[in-house]
């Protein structure tokens, strides 16, 4: 009898452990994963208001319907007391894998690198960063403890390319607005570094207003007629999102200033395309959230099954435009804007 139950119980757990497989995330201890339990998946998002980000959630919507695994949504609205709640609560309602955009990556680092692996919680970042990589580029992005990072556009590399085209585009001195989204957001860390690396080495290059927003076209409007009354011979506007050009566009047109203030933007959608034909706008970049988020997935999806997942994918994980050299964001202007295909309205 004795010999019977301990053979069930050797079968029994030898099957647990052929259903078993490790992690290597990084950190001393692996990701245990039982791919007898379905994928069960959390997204974290900053705030499900904006475009960008509901790209994020189509991306997740199609490779769910792909490989028929469930998800569920936590919209942060810009509050990271908001989102470390979220994640907490996650961590007790059986998700065994996340994708997380941070809010403000320093204060979910110790969540997301550390809680959530321990509780054999794959995590995966599309386009944001955390534990304060924000400013960093290429393998640097990617945080220990965390499984792969999908992004790199929009690092402090890929905005000076903005900053430094307006400049080429523009010689002499410039005087020059600035529109971004909230202070510690990652991408605003990320465009104040390559800000402030851009007007160190370009004195020309006059920033003469700052303003901080909560990425809607309105709020950017205003801050930019603000700007234009403050600076009447404001020269050039750069903004961190296409959000920031919705708003922009209207106030310079409403100013009576088209063709006297030029626009350059980062993170290129439909509106940025046909605003590029129209001339309301100079250059954008490429940026495709949606891809960012199924190049995520893929990669959670890769590493239960035991294949080895890069640490770092660039370029959201998108292919590259014609002439676009790998790890540098890609510039589209008027000129080679029909080779470009953006993924969010």
């Amino acid at each position: 009898m004795k010999r019977a139950w301990l053979l069930a119980f050797l079968l029994a757990t030898s099957s647990a452990a052929a259903n078993e497989i490790s992690i290597d995330v990084g950190s001393d201890k692996p990701v245990v994963v039982d791919t007898d339990k379905p994928l069960k998946l959390a997204l974290f998002i900053e705030i499900g208001t904006n475009s960008a980000v509901q790209s994020t959630v189509t991306g997740v919507k199609k490779m769910a319907e792909k490989y028929g695994f469930s998800y569920d949504v936590f919209d942060a609205r810009f509050d990271v007391a908001r989102q470390l709640n979220q994640m907490e609560t996650a961590l007790f309602n059986g998700y065994n894998a996340w994708i997380v955009v941070p809010v403000e990556g320093t204060q979910v680092c110790d969540m997301v690198t550390k809680q959530a692996p321990e509780a054999n919680v794959l995590v995966a970042h599309a386009t944001g960063t955390a534990c304060g990589r924000s400013s960093m580029e290429g393998d640097d992005l990617w945080s220990p403890g965390t499984l792969v990072y999908v992004g790199g556009n929009e690092t402090p590399s890929a905005f000076k390319a903005i900053m430094e085209k307006a400049i080429a585009d523009n010689p002499g001195h410039q005087k020059v607005g600035i529109l971004t989204g909230p202070n510690l957001h990652p991408i605003t860390v990320s465009f104040d570094k390559a800000l402030a690396e851009v007007k160190a080495a370009h004195p020309d290059f006059d920033v003469v207003a700052v303003h901080r927003t909560d990425y809607s076209p309105p709020d950017n409007q205003v801050k930019t007629q603000t700007m234009l009354q403050a600076n009447p011979d404001l020269n050039i506007v750069i903004g961190a999102y296409t959000n920031m050009s919705k708003g922009a566009v209207p106030a310079i047109e409403a100013a009576g200033k088209q063709g006297q203030v030029k626009v350059y933007e980062a993170g290129g959608t439909e509106w940025s395309v046909d605003a590029l034909k129209s001339g309301a706008i100079e250059a954008t970049t490429g940026f495709y959230r949606e891809t960012a988020a199924e190049t995520a997935v893929q990669a959670i999806i890769d590493a239960r099954a035991g294949k080895k997942v890069p640490r770092v994918i660039l370029n959201d994980g998108h292919v590259l435009l014609p002439g676009q050299a790998a790890g540098a964001v890609g510039l589209v202007t008027k000129d080679n804007v029909s080779a470009y295909s953006p993924e969010s309205p």
